[in-house]
C-alpha cells in the first residue's frame, strides 16, 4: 500500500481544462514585436547617420536587442512608460560600450559633430532610444483604446474585484477587456460592472467556455487551494494570470499598477521555443549518455543476468507521463515481484527483502535508472522532471494530495528537484508534490543543468562510499 502523510483528501481542480488543447494567447506579443522593430530601426538609422559600416551596425544592434531582452525591456506590460526603461536601457548600453567598441565610431567615418566628444555617440543613441520608445508607447496606448483588448475574466466580486473590472472596462489603454466576473453575487445587491459568469467554483467551466487571454484573481472568498489547480491549468493553456496580492498596500516591487491596485503577473506556460530547447538538451544529453556510459550499461546488464538467469535484465512497467499519458518505463531489474499485479500495486519500501545485494547497489547508485535514457530519446521522458508513478498510485495520490495531478503539466524525468533534495524512494508524497510543482513553476534550462550536475555529483559521492 502507498504511504500516507495525514493529508486531507482533495479533488483534482481544473480536470475539465485538461481536455482543452494548449495554445498561446499572444498577450503582449504584437507590442513586443513593435518594440523590437522600433529599437532595430532607431539604432540602425543612427548608425547610418554616423557613417558606421554595415557589419558594425548589425553587431551593435544585435547586442543591444539581446541585452534589452535579457533586461526585460520587451516584457509584456499593462502600462508603458519610457521612465520605467531609463535605468535598464542605460545599463545595457554601458555594457555594449566595450563589446561594440562604441568609442571608435568618432574616428571611423563619423560626421564632424561626433568627433569632438568620443562618448557623444552612446548619449545620442540613448536619447534616440527614449524618444523612439515614447512615440511607440503613445501609439500602443492609442491602438489599445481604438481596438478591443485581450479578453479577461476577473475572479472575485468583492470591492477590489468589482473595482478592477470597472477600471479595465473604462480604461482600454491597459489592454485588457473584461468579459465577466466570477464569484458570488454582491451582498449589497449592486450591479457588477460586467456580467457575472458564475461562482468561483465554476472557474474551470467558465475558462473552458470563454477561453480568455488573461485571468485576474482578486479576493474570491474561496480557499486558495481550490483555485491553484485551475490557475495552473490556465498557464499551461497559455493564459496569463494576474493576482492582486494580499496586504497589497505593502506591495511595491514586481507589480503592475492599475489605478493604484497592484497586480502580480504570473506568466503563461513556456512557449514552443522553450519546449524545443528542453527537448534538444534531452536528445543531446541522452544520446551522449548512452554513448559514454555504454560500458557501464553493459556491465550492469551482465551482472543482473549473472544474478538471475531466469529473470529479464530490463524491467518494464507502465507509468503515467505528461498530460496523464501512459508509457512503458525501462529499468535494470533490481528485484523480482511474485506477479505483474504485485509490481503495479505494491509500494516499494526501504530494506525490501525482495531486493538483493546487487539490486540494492543499483538502486543506491541510481544505476538501475540508466535504461531510461532510451525513454528520453523516444520522447516518453525528459532528463529532468517529476518522477513518473504507476497508474494505480497516480489515481490514489491525486485524490489524497492537493496539487499532485499538477505534476503532470511537465514531462516526467529521470531525476528532479525533489530527488536532489533527498525525496526518492519511500519518502513523503506531500513533500515530493510540493518540490515538483515548485520546479515546474520556476523551470529554466539553468535549473535543469543545476539538477543534472547535482545528480551526477550525488551518484559519484554514493559510489565512492
Amino acid at each position: 500500500m502507498a504511504p500516507t502523510d495525514g493529508f486531507r483528501p482533495a479533488a483534482a481542480p481544473g480536470r475539465l481544462l485538461s481536455t482543452v488543447d494548449a495554445r498561446g494567447t499572444g498577450l503582449g506579443r504584437w507590442e513586443r514585436n513593435t518594440l523590437v522593430v522600433t529599437d532595430v530601426t532607431t539604432m540602425a538609422a543612427l548608425s547610418t547617420v554616423a557613417g558606421s559600416t554595415a557589419p558594425a551596425t548589425a553587431t551593435r544592434t544585435v547586442l543591444c536587442v539581446v541585452l534589452f531582452a535579457v533586461a526585460g525591456l520587451y516584457r509584456p506590460r499593462l502600462h508603458f512608460s519610457p521612465l520605467d526603461d531609463v535605468t535598464r536601457a542605460l545599463l545595457c548600453m554601458v555594457a555594449v560600450l566595450p563589446l561594440g567598441a562604441w568609442w571608435k565610431l568618432p574616428t571611423l567615418l563619423a560626421p564632424p559633430w561626433f568627433t569632438a566628444a568620443p562618448f557623444l555617440w552612446p548619449v545620442a543613441m540613448f536619447g534616440g532610444f527614449l524618444i523612439a520608445r515614447s512615440i511607440t508607447y503613445k501609439a500602443i496606448h492609442g491602438t489599445r483604446r481604438r481596438t478591443v483588448g485581450a479578453s479577461a475574466v476577473v475572479v472575485g466580486t468583492g470591492s477590489i474585484g468589482l473595482r478592477v473590472a470597472e477600471i479595465l472596462r473604462d480604461d482600454p489603454a491597459f489592454g485588457l477587456c473584461p468579459v465577466g466576473v466570477v464569484g458570488p453575487a454582491p451582498v449589497t445587491g449592486e450591479e457588477t460592472p460586467v456580467r457575472r459568469l458564475g461562482d468561483a467554483d465554476d472557474l474551470d467551466v467558465v475558462i473552458a467556455e470563454h477561453r480568455p487571454d488573461a485571468v485576474v484573481v482578486t479576493f474570491p472568498g474561496t480557499p486558495d487551494e481550490d483555485l491553484v489547480g485551475t490557475l495552473r491549468e490556465c498557464r499551461r493553456l497559455g493564459v496569463t494570470v494576474f493576482v492582486v496580492p494580499r496586504l497589497f498596500d505593502l506591495a511595491v516591487r514586481s507589480t503592475e499598477l492599475v489605478h493604484g491596485i497592484p497586480l502580480v503577473r504570473l506568466p503563461a506556460g513556456r512557449g514552443a521555443i522553450a519546449r524545443a530547447a528542453k527537448r534538444l538538451v534531452d536528445v543531446m544529453g541522452a544520446g551522449s549518455g548512452l554513448l559514454l556510459l555504454s560500458p557501464v550499461l553493459l556491465a550492469c546488464a551482465l551482472l543482473v543476468r549473472a544474478e538471475s538467469r531466469r529473470a529479464k535484465v530490463i524491467f518494464r512497467q507502465e507509468r503515467i507521463g505528461q498530460d496523464d499519458r501512459p508509457f512503458t518505463i525501462m529499468k535494470f531489474r533490481s528485484l523480482t515481484p511474485s506477479s505483474d499485479l504485485e509490481s503495479q500495486v505494491r509500494w516499494n519500501i526501504n530494506n525490501d527483502a525482495r531486493v538483493g545485494r546487487l539490486g540494492r547497489l543499483l538502486r543506491n547508485s541510481s544505476l538501475d535508472e540508466l535504461p531510461q535514457l532510451l525513454n528520453v530519446l523516444r520522447g516518453d521522458m525528459s532528463l529532468v522532471g517529476p518522477r513518473p508513478e504507476r497508474p494505480f498510485f497516480v489515481e490514489q495520490f491525486r485524490r489524497t494530495y492537493t496539487g499532485y495531478g499538477d505534476r503532470h503539466r511537465m514531462p516526467v524525468g529521470i531525476t528532479g528537484w525533489a530527488q536532489i533534495h533527498g525525496l526518492r524512494g519511500d519518502t513523503s508524497i506531500e513533500e515530493r508534490t510540493r518540490f515538483d510543482n515548485y520546479y515546474i513553476e520556476n523551470w529554466s534550462l539553468g535549473l535543469d543543468l543545476k539538477i543534472m550536475a547535482r545528480t551526477v555529483g550525488s551518484m559519484l559521492s554514493i559510489n565512492r562510499k
